[in-house]
């Protein structure tokens, strides 16, 4: 009876002791838990395990990469609103992390994702080019510039057809002063992309629908100049011939045509006065892209083996499962940006750091290591994962040649496998499909300070158009035109500028539509005012090499007539 009562006493505190035997969970078994749902694509459990480290453990040396990981694993769901609402928060509280070019990344791609047809609302796109140009500022050298540049130009494109679309809507119900302003601010915006030929030769036939025959025969002398090997060219050389206008060549079209529709110079910019144009040479290429080295992967944390392989986008495929412990302490953390030196490649298999290879590798570690600055702590037996694994190589990002065919508008899309709805490549022109990229484009004003007022004189076509004061440094000025039918007055008040002690103050032009000049100096600056016959429009540009202000000069219909007799 003795011995029963004992083993009836034992078998009531066997429970109590198994749960003094039970440990409560640490928050890097929430964490690891965590990394172990995000890399079997179970997002909503992964979140709820991160946020268990947020809430309760706040201090953890894991709680950062929680909140990042966070914003990722609502990305992968699809759910782009809290995806860059967490993502935002995450660059709000830690302005100094080391993901934080990652993050930008992951916000842009996430309006990037919900992007329309060029017929639709671009706001998200205008929202993910505005995060993929911060990304590329900030981080010009950082391991997402090539694909945030990609996304850049994807993005452009997309505003600039969509922009297109709209010109021609007003167009086809002949609303031509609309139409024009569509045409020309894409051409002021968007001039390097494939359907600035389209844009521009549009431009002109709706100026010569409003009857601005001079400005329209000056866009097609600029589709002729800037797309000759496209099929607007052929277009707007018939176009001229039909018109008969005399046309002002000494200097590029372009930026005379925008200025005198309204549109010129950076397009954030309100004061048209400062518009600069200069040459651009496109200094981003795929070739960079193409002869990348492909990246070994991370190597394995403690939390879970690193992607096995990549997807044709380029982006990590994350469906690592874990294996068991055998009860070993996990290796110290590591930073998502940086590999142990006794787990980093040989420097002939490092990926170049603007590389896609490379951005495919730190994105790897983003998603499979936790900080660096987290100790070693002991795994809860019941979540314990491997501390080494095989190595696996990554393949790099698919990279098409230029003569690759059509691709999809997006060139690198989400994490996800389904490919996009929206087939659209992002270099195709529009019906020629030849057209080259316009190489000219605005830039910032350069600083401006004291300069010299050097020589005022007409521009050398027959007849001359256009007033070119020659200048020994770019300069701002404030310009006005009184117009009568007997004859117009234009003025433009040089600031900061002396004239030349060689040129005089009062020159007599009588040529074409313009009669004399005069030239005046106080202490503000120089004033330069130039009389002419009746004219419809006046506009003035600021060019370089060597800096000059050109003004020009949009003749009367009877005006025209005279100067083409003369």
């Amino acid at each position: 009876m003795k011995r029963l009562l004992l083993i009836l006493v034992a078998s009531a505190l066997l429970p109590a002791t198994a749960c003094s035997l039970r440990q409560k969970p640490t928050g890097q078994d929430f964490y690891a838990q965590g990394q172990l749902d995000f890399a079997q694509k179970e997002y909503k459990a992964a979140i709820e395990n991160y946020q268990h480290v947020i809430d309760q453990f706040p201090f953890s040396p894991y709680a950062e990469d929680a909140e990042m990981k966070i914003g990722l694993a609502y990305y992968q769901q699809k759910d782009y609103a809290e995806a860059i609402g967490a993502l935002d928060d995450f660059q709000r509280m830690h302005p100094t992390s080391q993901n934080l070019e990652l993050v930008t990344y992951y916000i842009g791609m996430s309006y990037y994702d919900q992007m329309g047809r060029e017929d639709q609302d671009q706001t998200k796109t205008q929202q993910a080019l505005k995060r993929f140009q911060e990304l590329e500022q900030r981080f010009p050298e950082g391991s997402f510039a090539e694909l945030a540049h990609e996304k850049v130009v994807v993005c452009r494109e997309m505003l600039a057809r969509n922009q297109l679309v709209v010109g021609n809507y007003y167009y086809k119900r002949a609303n031509f002063r609309a139409a024009e302003s569509r045409f020309a601010e894409l051409m002021q915006k968007y001039p390097d992309t494939p359907v600035a030929p389209d844009a521009l030769f549009e431009l002109g036939i709706s100026l010569e629908k409003e009857g601005k025959k001079y400005s329209a025969a000056q866009a097609f002398t600029a589709v002729e100049k800037h797309f000759p090997n496209s099929n607007y060219a052929k277009r707007a050389a018939d176009e001229l011939r039909k018109l008969h206008e005399p046309i002002d060549t000494e200097e590029d079209p372009l930026p005379l045509v925008l200025a005198e529709t309204g549109y010129g110079g950076n397009p954030d910019d309100t004061n048209a006065d400062k518009i600069v144009v200069r040459q651009r040479g496109d200094s981003r290429r795929g070739s960079v892209l193409a002869s990348a080295a492909p990246a070994r992967g991370p190597a394995p944390t403690a939390y879970g083996s690193p992607p096995t392989a990549y997807g044709s986008h380029g982006l990590p495929v994350l469906d690592g499962a874990p294996r068991p412990n055998d009860g070993a302490a996990p290796r110290a953390a590591r930073s998502p940006d940086m590999m142990h030196a006794a787990d980093a490649p040989p420097a002939s298999q490092h990926a170049s750091p603007g590389s896609i290879a490379g951005a495919a590798a730190a994105q790897a570690r983003a998603m499979t290591g936790p900080a660096e600055s987290a100790p070693p702590e002991q795994l809860h037996p019941a979540t314990a994962l491997p501390d080494s694994a095989p190595e696996q190589s990554l393949h790099p990002a698919t990279v098409l040649p230029d003569s690759a065919p059509e691709q999809s508008l997006h060139p690198v899309t989400a994490l996800g496998d389904s490919p996009p709805d929206q087939p659209l490549h992002p270099m195709t022109s529009g019906p020629s499909g030849d057209s080259a990229p316009l190489s000219l484009t605005a830039a910032e004003p350069p600083a401006t300070g004291p300069a010299t007022l050097k020589t005022v004189r007409l521009s050398s076509n027959d007849p001359p158009l256009s007033v070119i004061l020659e200048l020994s440094g770019p300069v701002h000025f404030d310009k006005n035109l009184e117009s009568n039918p007997e004859g117009a007055i234009a003025t433009v008040v040089l600031k900061d500028v002396t004239p030349d002690s060689a040129l005089q103050t009062h020159l007599v032009f009588d040529r074409s539509i313009f009669k004399d000049c005069s030239i005046s100096s106080s202490s503000s600056g120089t004033t330069v005012t130039l009389n002419t016959q009746p004219v419809a429009h006046f506009a003035v540009v600021p060019l370089e090499a060597p800096p000059r202000l050109l003004m020009t000069f949009t003749p009367e219909k009877a005006t025209q007539k005279t100067s083409s007799a003369r």
